[in-house]
């Protein structure tokens, strides 16, 4: 099947909110009139409408071209996850699901521990549920239950006081 190119212009790129956005992009790529063509210019906030110079940059097609949510952020969370020693993998699972600022607060405070994971043989529990006896610091305890109470705390704003504290 092929594409219907003036079903598609009459469906989204006539829209008055794309043809801003594309007048925008155009304007952002005429700053870098001089770049080379294989180069795409790159919102680094992703919103096409803020063409301030120091948002933008040239980078490449293929990197400019993929979804943004799987650009930096799968690199970055294992980057941060390697700097704690001992962390086992269903811990690091743990860990990932956070968001990266959360991630890289608690990777901050923990990056000088080292952890370690045993299951509790009276009650079957996991260290990531206890304190770990793995912990060398003496603030171990501390960060492990800001941790399970974090995950544990469905409200947003109890979760941002608990990393204020």
């Amino acid at each position: 099947m092929s594409r219907n190119y003036k079903k598609e212009y009459e469906t989204y790129h006539s829209k008055p909110e794309q043809k801003i956005r594309r007048a925008a992009r155009n304007a952002a790529r005429a700053k870098f009139k001089d770049a080379d063509p294989n180069k795409d210019v790159h919102h680094k906030d992703n919103n096409p409408l803020n063409n301030d110079k120091n948002n933008l940059s040239l980078v490449t097609q293929h990197y400019n071209r993929r979804e943004p949510r799987l650009r930096e952020e799968a690199k970055d969370v294992k980057k941060l996850l390697s700097k704690v020693k001992g962390l086992s993998k269903q811990q690091a699972v743990l860990l990932s699901q956070l968001p990266l600022p959360v991630l890289t607060a608690i990777v901050t405070q923990l990056s000088h521990l080292t952890m370690g994971e045993e299951v509790n043989e009276k009650s079957g529990h996991t260290s990531a549920e206890l304190p770990p006896k793995g912990f060398s610091h003496p603030d171990a305890k501390k960060l492990t239950s800001l941790m399970s109470h974090y995950f544990k705390t469905k409200n947003p704003r109890l979760k941002i006081a608990l990393l204020r504290d």
